[in-house]
């Protein structure tokens, strides 16, 4: 293969790899943070957010436990934690470019072939 096709196809895929992580992070950064503002805050029930009925004004008495953790941080933390690992072992296995960069160079400079 030559040197600018090569050139050209490592580029590619460092874009197709640079969009994937960046949607997967804003994905996981949108989920979390709204996720965790709607239902892990108490809102009071004029709020704009139970108005509408998108969260439930939290107390102490609707607090639920999962694993002991309050039902926010299981679902809004951790269940995105976890999707994101597997995300991203599958995404290593199966989808990233293990592409060819050329020449290594030892420490006196000198270049070595494959």
């Amino acid at each position: 293969m030559s040197q600018p096709h090569a050139a050209v196809n490592l580029l590619r895929h460092a874009r197709r790899e640079a969009v994937v992580v960046g949607i997967v992070w804003f994905l996981a950064l949108v989920w979390t943070v709204g996720y965790c503002y709607l239902f892990g805050y108490q809102h009071p029930d004029d709020a704009t957010v139970t108005q509408a009925g998108i969260a439930q004004a939290r107390t102490s008495d609707n607090l639920r436990l999962i694993l002991g953790f309050p039902d926010w941080v299981i679902i809004g933390i951790i269940a995105p934690w976890l999707a994101c690992t597997a995300i991203t072992i599958l995404f290593c296995l199966f989808i990233m470019a293990d592409d060819d960069l050329g020449t290594e160079a030892d420490e006196g400079g000198r270049v070595h072939g494959h």
